[in-house]
């Protein structure tokens, strides 16, 4: 008996056996393949476009991308002073200020001159008790800068001005005016006293009233 071949075989008789779907697999009819579909061409200008573009470059992070660099030093210049407006000597145990006017070698020597340290002990004070104060500029002293700089609770002045925001009697040599509660006695210079008997007699009387 001759074999049968495939194409005697019967479509519905593999359709009764096989449930499953069938494909042929080598066979020799195979089904023709399906044409692809052509790419269609792309325009010439789209393609010069597209060489034309370039990318942006990145965009820097001014934080991340930062590099730390050395503190430059600013040299320190120091801001000039207002200049001293007095020099004090002394230690001031008993809040006396002696105020002049005097050029320093002078000022230096005061608190060892010994015609001051006359009157000073004649009133019942210690060198310790006074604080010895030269006006260098030479222009009217403050009273309220002078308790700024020192304990103030007396004030003899030889020859030195002196002011004031305070009321006050008008200053007079040799009479005594009270500031606050701040007695002031005022004098010609010390060298003018030590070789006047007159004026040494007016500053003594006037002294009493405060000191004794």
């Amino acid at each position: 008996m001759a074999g049968l071949q495939a194409d005697d075989i019967n479509e519905a008789f593999l359709k009764n056996l096989f449930t499953e779907t069938l494909y042929m697999v080598g066979g020799e009819n195979p089904a023709p393949a399906k044409p692809e579909a052509p790419v269609p061409p792309v325009p010439a200008k789209a393609v010069s476009k597209v060489a034309e573009e370039k990318p942006e470059p990145a965009v820097k992070n001014l934080i991340l991308d930062h590099k730390p660099v050395d503190t430059p030093v600013i040299p320190h210049v120091p801001l000039p002073s207002a200049p001293a407006k007095y020099k004090v000597a002394g230690t001031n145990d008993k809040g006396v200020v002696v105020l002049v006017t005097l050029p320093d070698d002078a000022f230096e020597k005061l608190p060892q001159l010994t015609f001051l340290q006359k009157i000073l002990y004649a009133i019942g004070l210690k060198p310790t008790d006074v604080a010895y104060v030269n006006n260098l500029s030479g222009a009217t002293a403050k009273f309220e800068d002078l308790q700024q700089e020192l304990q103030v609770s007396y004030i003899i002045s030889f020859a030195s001005r002196l002011d004031t925001v305070l009321p006050h009697d008008k200053f007079t040599l040799y009479h005594p005016v009270l500031v606050g509660d701040v007695p002031v006695v005022f004098s010609q210079a010390l060298a003018m006293l030590e070789h006047n008997t007159e004026h040494k007699q007016l500053l003594w009387n006037a002294l009493k009233k405060v000191f004794l």
